[in-house]
């Protein structure tokens, strides 16, 4: 029997999960940005998740959140529930459009461990050889704290006088395990560690898209 998973709030996860059959049906058309960076939004609000970097793909998606208050089930829960029924909708069907493992969702133990996951995410389209850099894709990519994900309610699946937002939007969050050199806080000389202007995660944070160069194509 497999253990449940250990939900331990203010945890920071690498989440994954794939299409059924790896099919495409997350393709990054307009329809189905707009329906994930609708329920993606929704479900953060709810459960309190914190996203910092997120990727979609045609057959899978990668997304970096830290769950503040031990919701991390409630937050898949929901994402997948609703982005599988809306998308399910818009195509006319009605089989399983998840596979039927379960979602990962890999805790980060340190921060090297979010740079390394968030950087994995994101350059995820050019690892592939889709595009030559993260900003080309046309699908849900974002990975700058601050950045406003924003989309309307869908016109399928969802009612126009039911209980859901016309809208909604998300804001992409910095790790907290960075949040310190982000404002200029943290140790100095005289601690004898790292001061903040030089620390490699504080930089690493502001590396640009540009990074991201294709490695091959597969």
């Amino acid at each position: 029997m497999t253990l449940p998973r250990r939900i331990i709030p203010n945890t920071t996860y690498l989440v994954t999960r794939r299409c059924t059959q790896r099919q495409f049906l997350l393709k990054p058309t307009k329809l189905n940005t707009n329906i994930f960076t609708y329920c993606l939004a929704i479900a953060a609000q709810n459960s309190g998740v914190l996203v910092h970097a997120i990727c979609v793909l045609s057959n899978h998606y990668h997304a970096v959140v830290t769950d503040t208050k031990g919701n991390l089930p409630q937050f898949m829960e929901y994402l997948h529930k609703y982005v599988a029924k809306t998308i399910n909708a818009s195509l006319g069907r009605w089989e399983n459009f998840w596979a039927s493992e379960k979602p990962s969702a890999v805790a980060l133990q340190n921060p090297q461990d979010v740079l390394d996951k968030i950087a994995y995410t994101i350059c995820n389209p050019v690892e592939a050889g889709l595009v030559a850099k993260t900003a080309h894709w046309p699908g849900v990519a974002a990975f700058s704290p601050g950045q406003a994900l924003r989309a309307k309610r869908p016109d399928v699946f969802f009612r126009a006088n039911g209980p859901m937002p016309p809208s909604a939007s998300l804001a992409i969050a910095m790790p907290p395990q960075f949040v310190q050199f982000s404002q200029g806080k943290g140790a100095t000389k005289d601690s004898g560690t790292q001061a903040p202007s030089q620390s490699p995660h504080r930089h690493a944070l502001l590396v640009p898209l540009s990074i991201c160069q294709p490695r091959g194509h597969f």
